[in-house]
């Protein structure tokens, strides 16, 4: 296991995703509404979550058949399913998987959990790769890579490209980046028996 001091208490983040591939943005903040008028007159109405640092994220106009509008002013705890650019920074837009009550006093950075396989490092530029693949039944139907930043020491502890890894760390919102402060060795289910 490799950790670069210091870490933030994790609690908030999952237990591991047991064999599973997987990918997640956890964030604790306020449900708001922006709206827009445009040149016509037409009023556009926005759900956004805004959090401590004073960033936000996109909300749909509803999630699972629930209105967001029935959540305004709420505090909530938002799963996102993140995404990286070819820049390795975060895309604008997460995609909400799930909304629950909040766990923590919401004041840390965003978390971030992944499990894949390392699919490249980049030493100089201080990040690494990580491939998410489609697990069994899951609603993902195509492999995606996602970029972690991360300290040199981190890097350097990696195992080789291709091994299955754990990574626990920060949603850093306000410069888009997902930042590894933990690794673990990792077994998914796709690795040969």
């Amino acid at each position: 296991m490799v950790t670069t001091p210091p870490s933030p208490p994790l609690s908030r983040v999952p237990p591991g995703f047991g064999a599973h591939y997987a990918a997640v943005v956890i964030v604790e903040g306020q449900v708001f509404v922006k709206e827009s008028r445009a040149p016509n007159g037409q009023v556009y109405t926005f759900y956004r979550l805004r959090l401590p640092d004073g960033s936000f994220l996109r909300l749909p106009r509803a999630h699972r058949g629930r209105p967001m509008a029935g959540l305004v002013g709420a505090h909530i705890r938002g799963t996102f399913w993140p995404r990286t650019n070819g820049q390795g920074l975060l895309e604008k837009s997460l995609r909400l998987g799930r909304i629950g009550a909040p766990k923590g006093d919401g004041k840390g950075h965003p978390l971030m959990a992944a499990q894949g396989r390392v699919a490249f490092v980049d030493r100089e530029e201080g990040r690494f790769g990580l491939e998410v693949r489609p697990n069994p039944g899951g609603r993902l139907k195509e492999p995606f890579t996602l970029t972690l930043w991360a300290p040199l020491s981190l890097l350097e502890g990696l195992p080789p490209v291709g091994s299955g890894v754990y990574v626990e760390g920060e949603a850093r919102l306000k410069t888009r980046r997902l930042v590894a402060k933990k690794v673990e060795p990792a077994r998914l289910w796709d690795d040969p028996s």
